[in-house]
């Protein structure tokens, strides 16, 4: 075995197990008062991809399970914290071609055994290895779709910042994401938007992380005329956050707390892929007789970001020079590169989403997580009990296979975040909250196989 298949082997090992029906996640018995499980007796969350627990580029019940709503209500002993649960292998990205939800195969693809660096296998599951599993009816159970109430989880991937206000179905919304008539029912549950079935459930705790996709829904690869031509305008998506604030806090006797959005070019869809030609026998930079690295056609590998999709185009042989491995001598698809102005115009975005969140909660007193910050601390290496979640693909423990949304470990990062923030701020009678904290180190010898 080579030395460093060890090493990875024992980073990777709660990855592999992604695909698993793990059991729902126990909560810390005893430690809740009963004024903060009131607060909790009504938790509604309202969101996009994260909150929803997309994972693995999918939504499928044995990782929903481990959203960070879900975990939160969890410690908070919350009862009854329904999600709309798919069955196995869920719906995603890669559904129109008849895909679930990713899997780690191989770390190693035994295929080139004499890699330097490890060149994993992740593919998609196909729905035809589950005959059982109905895409155009994907929930887990009858119980699940047929549920008389709203989701307590509405988190919708896929969605705009708008659409919170706006959806009620995949053709009746800005985003037109599939998921909105998985999610929302409509029009059996009353043609009721997602914030219209929140306020329906007469909240006792709101937690709204919106606004992602309307930058990421941009950058990401995607089929042509599929994806945004351009992130949502800063000056509209404040008009949006502002207009949600106000309905959000109409809800009389609900807490309220929201999240900003993080720097998704710090994710590893977006540095994992190289601008040079990999040698598919090494998994390291081919030579050229100068000993100089190849560009990849139609690259700049000064300025250009090649995305995470570019993997497999590059093994058809696009972006590799005729007489180079397998190379056809096409340029690699644009739509694979963001170039220098594209890169601008999402961090430009960015920063003017946080700008207006960060004046609009702070004028409407609104409590906010800094995501934004958490994630940059992801980037940097994010020290906790002895062991360092970074935004490396797979061995960095924090993200999932599809290297944008985050793993269960991930998740459970996030919703500690979300539970020190309420405990912070909100208050029930004259004492402030004290829910525990997700034990990451538990729920991470959970995930071993030995363990389940």
């Amino acid at each position: 075995m080579k030395w460093y298949k060890t090493v990875f082997a024992a980073a990777a090992v709660f990855i592999l197990t992604a695909g698993c029906k793990f059991d729902a996640p126990v909560s810390n018995p005893n430690t809740v008062t009963p004024n903060e499980k009131l607060l909790f007796s009504r938790f509604v969350a309202l969101g996009d991809n994260i909150v929803a627990g997309y994972q693995n580029a999918a939504l499928t019940d044995s990782l929903q399970r481990y959203s960070f709503v879900n975990l939160m209500a969890r410690q908070a002993e919350a009862e009854n914290f329904v999600q709309p649960l798919l069955g196995y292998p869920g719906l995603g990205s890669e559904s129109l071609a008849g895909f679930g939800v990713l899997e780690l195969k191989y770390l190693d693809d035994p295929k080139t055994p004499d890699t330097i660096i490890p060149d994993p296998v992740i593919m998609p599951v196909p729905f035809s290895d589950y005959p059982d599993f109905d895409p155009f009816d994907p929930y887990l159970t009858e119980e699940i779709k047929l549920h008389p109430l709203p989701y307590n989880n509405l988190g919708i991937p896929g969605i705009l910042l708008e659409d919170v206000l706006v959806a009620l179905d995949k053709l009746r919304s800005r985003s037109h994401s599939q998921m909105i008539d998985v999610v929302l029912r409509n029009p059996a549950a009353g043609d009721l938007t997602p914030f219209e079935q929140a306020r329906a459930f007469v909240p006792s705790l709101i937690v709204c992380w919106a606004g992602m996709y309307d930058v990421l829904g941009y950058a990401l690869y995607k089929v042509p005329g599929t994806k945004l031509t351009e992130p949502t305008p800063p000056a509209e998506f404040a008009e949006h956050f502002s207009s949600l604030m106000d309905s959000l806090q109409s809800i009389r006797g609900a807490g309220l707390i929201v999240g900003n959005v993080p720097d998704i070019l710090d994710m590893p869809y977006f540095n994992t892929v190289g601008p040079f030609v990999i040698d598919t026998v090494t998994n390291t930079p081919y030579l050229d007789e100068s000993g100089n690295k190849v560009p990849l056609i139609g690259v700049n590998p000064e300025t250009d970001i090649v995305l995470f999709p570019a993997k497999n185009a590059t093994r058809q042989g696009y972006g590799i020079p005729i007489g180079i491995l397998n190379g056809n001598g096409e340029a690699l698809d644009e739509d694979f590169i963001l170039t220098p102005d594209e890169q601008d115009l999402i961090r430009q975005a960015i920063e003017g989403y946080n700008t207006a969140i960060d004046t609009i909660t702070r004028n409407k007193e609104i409590a906010l997580v800094d995501m934004y910050s958490f994630f940059k601390q992801i980037k940097d290496g994010y020290a906790y009990a002895g062991f360092t979640f970074t935004a490396e693909p797979i061995t960095g423990g924090f993200y999932s296979l599809d290297g944008v949304h985050p793993s269960v470990l991930g998740n459970a990062l996030i919703a500690n975040e979300w539970l020190s923030k309420i405990n912070k701020t909100l208050r029930t009678g004259n004492f402030f909250v004290s829910i525990p904290l997700v034990n990451v180190v538990q729920l991470m010898s959970d995930l071993q196989p030995q363990n389940r």
